[in-house]
C-alpha cells in the first residue's frame, strides 16, 4: 500500500488495522496491549524519522492511529511505515509488510 502526503501536512491522521502476519484475514486484538508505536523511516535509511506513541482507537478490531507532528512530514521523499506493538509482559510484534508513504513537495 502506498500513501501520499504533501510536505508540511499534519492531517489527516494515518490509521491502520493490524492483522496477523501468518493469517492476513485475522485481526490482532489490541484490547490488552501495553502500547503501540508508529515508526517511519526514509526508504534509504535505517534510522527512524518518526518513532512515537500511537493511539489504539478500536482495540478489539485492531485499529490504530497516529496524529502527525508538526515536523513529521517536513522533508519530501519516500518513507517506510510500520507499527510496533508491545504486549503486556514485554513481548514485541512489528507489522509487516511495511507501507510506503510519499511526501511530495508543497
Amino acid at each position: 500500500m502506498s500513501l501520499v502526503f504533501t510536505q508540511g501536512d499534519t492531517a489527516p491522521d494515518i490509521t491502520a488495522i493490524i492483522h496477523q502476519e501468518d493469517n492476513p484475514t485475522a485481526i490482532v486484538d489490541l484490547s490488552t496491549i501495553d502500547g503501540v508505536r508508529f515508526q517511519m523511516r526514509r526508504q534509504d535509511d535505517h534510522r527512524y524519522t518518526v518513532n512515537a506513541a500511537a493511539a489504539v482507537i478500536d482495540g478489539p478490531n485492531g485499529r490504530v492511529s497516529y496524529s502527525w507532528g508538526a515536523n513529521d512530514l517536513a522533508v519530501p521523499g519516500t518513507y517506510l511505515v510500520q507499527w510496533e506493538i508491545t504486549y503486556l509482559g514485554g513481548r514485541v510484534q512489528t507489522t509487516s509488510p511495511q507501507v510506503t508513504v510519499t511526501v511530495r513537495r508543497q
